[in-house]
C-alpha cells in the first residue's frame, strides 16, 4: 500500500467515525481490512472497507480507539479533549464529510426550503438497507478483488455470482432485495436500484430517463417512503396506540363453555 492510499483511507476513516452511530471493526472476512459500519433507525448499515494501517494511524494519533475486545471489538472515534478557558468560545470547525459518495447522504444533509432534509431519516435509513442488500447480493459489477470468496462453499471460489456457489447470506440478500423490488413495482423499483445501488445522481437519472428537472428528486421520495414502510423503518420510536379501554378494577368477560 502506498502512502497515498494510507492517506486517503485515514481520512475517509476519520470522516466516518466523526458521524453518529459510526464505528467499525475488523473485516469477519478476513482480508486484513476494517469494515465500516452506521447505525440507522436500529439497523447497522455497511459503510465500505479501509486499510487496518489507516486504523493504527488513528489509534496512534489518539483520534480512535477499540471498544470491547475479541470479535466484538469496535473502532470508535475518542471523545475530544476539553478546549482551554481562554479558546472555549472558539468552537472547533466540523469535519469535512464526502456526501458525493452517496446521492441519499446528500439529499439527507441538504435542507430545503422549509429547513427540514429533503429525505427524512426513516427514508434514509431504508435506502441504505437496500443499497446493503443489493451489496451483499453481489448484484453490483466488481472492481476489486473477491474478498466474497472465502464464503463460498467451493475450494476454487466461484464467488456469489454462481448460483450454486453463493453463500446463504448472499442467497438471503437477493430474496430480500427480490420482495423489496416486488413492493416497488418496475418503475419505482429501477429509480431505487440506480441511485442506491449504482450511485447515480438526479441528474444523471433525468437525462437517461428524459424526465423533466427536479422530477427524479419526487419520485425518489416516494420510492423512498415506500422502502421505509417495507421494511419498517418509518415505526422506529413510534409508540403503539391503544387497543382498548377499561374502566378501574374491570376484568375481561369470559364465555361459558359449551353444554353449560
Amino acid at each position: 500500500m502506498t502512502d497515498e492510499t494510507l492517506r486517503r483511507d485515514r481520512d475517509r476513516l476519520l470522516r466516518h467515525l466523526a458521524e453518529p452511530g459510526a464505528y467499525g471493526i475488523v473485516s469477519p472476512l478476513g482480508c486484513g481490512r476494517i469494515a465500516l459500519y452506521r447505525q440507522r433507525g436500529g439497523a447497522s448499515l455497511g459503510a465500505g472497507y479501509v486499510a487496518a494501517g489507516a486504523a493504527a494511524v488513528l489509534v496512534a494519533e489518539r483520534l480512535a480507539a477499540w471498544s470491547g475486545e475479541g470479535r466484538r471489538a469496535r473502532l470508535v472515534a475518542r471523545a475530544p479533549a476539553p478546549p482551554p478557558a481562554a479558546a472555549a468560545a472558539a468552537p472547533a470547525p466540523a469535519p469535512r464529510m464526502e456526501a458525493r459518495e452517496s446521492p441519499l447522504l446528500w439529499l439527507h444533509r441538504r435542507l430545503g426550503r422549509d429547513g427540514k432534509p429533503q429525505i427524512s431519516d426513516a427514508e434514509f435509513a431504508a435506502g441504505e438497507r437496500f443499497r446493503a442488500d443489493i451489496t451483499r447480493a453481489g448484484l453490483l459489477p466488481r472492481t476489486t478483488m473477491n474478498w466474497d470468496a472465502a464464503l463460498t462453499p467451493d475450494e476454487r471460489a466461484p464467488g456469489p455470482r454462481d448460483p450454486a456457489g453463493a453463500s446463504d447470506a448472499a442467497i438471503a440478500a437477493r430474496q430480500r432485495v427480490r420482495r423489496a423490488c416486488e413492493r416497488l413495482g418496475p418503475e419505482l423499483s429501477g429509480l431505487a436500484i440506480d441511485v442506491c445501488g449504482f450511485l447515480k445522481g438526479l441528474d444523471l437519472v433525468e437525462r437517461e430517463r428524459r424526465w423533466p428537472a427536479r422530477s427524479a428528486k419526487v419520485v425518489l421520495r416516494v420510492a423512498l417512503a415506500t422502502l421505509a414502510a417495507h421494511y419498517g423503518t418509518d415505526r422506529a420510536g413510534r409508540v403503539a396506540g391503544l387497543t382498548a379501554w377499561l374502566e378501574p378494577g374491570a376484568r375481561p368477560e369470559i364465555p361459558p363453555a359449551a353444554g353449560t
